[in-house]
């Protein structure tokens, strides 16, 4: 089975047909913070990792290597939904921040928000999991 991505959910794409098995998050949309700064929701891509290594490098507190990134963009959706927050800096989208989730998780497994940069994000990228049962599949 290969697994395909969709606007709102991700997807198993089966002989019979696609069938929701993550956590049904909106993605690839668009959330404002209260300065009035917008958010882009997406999943990740092998791309980010050095997005990712730059935000980490913003925050002085935190620190992890290349495959430690690497690790946390390469899930696997039936076990894990990990969302990216990008947002708009003026000049280019810039990586604001991650999240990362098990599938039967209470708690993100993995949360980087850069809050100097855009406010708001980490509770945004929290906000995500709010109502979402998890195990629960979609219809």
């Amino acid at each position: 089975m290969r697994t395909v991505t969709h606007p709102l959910f991700l997807y198993d794409s089966a002989p019979c047909g696609p069938h929701p098995v993550a956590i049904p998050l909106r993605l690839d949309t668009h959330r404002t913070l209260p300065d009035g700064l917008r958010l882009r929701l997406r999943l990740p891509q092998a791309r980010d990792r050095v997005d990712v290594l730059e935000l980490l490098a913003r925050r002085a507190d935190m620190a992890a290597d290349e495959l430690d990134v690497v690790r946390a963009l390469r899930f696997d959706p039936k076990t894990h939904t990990v969302v990216c927050a990008t947002a708009w800096t003026g000049t280019a989208e810039t990586m604001v921040g991650i999240v990362a989730r098990a599938k039967d998780g209470a708690v993100p497994d993995l949360l980087i928000a850069d809050e100097a940069l855009a406010p708001g994000v980490g509770a945004v990228l929290l906000g995500l999991f709010d109502g979402a049962a998890s195990g629960r599949r979609a219809a």
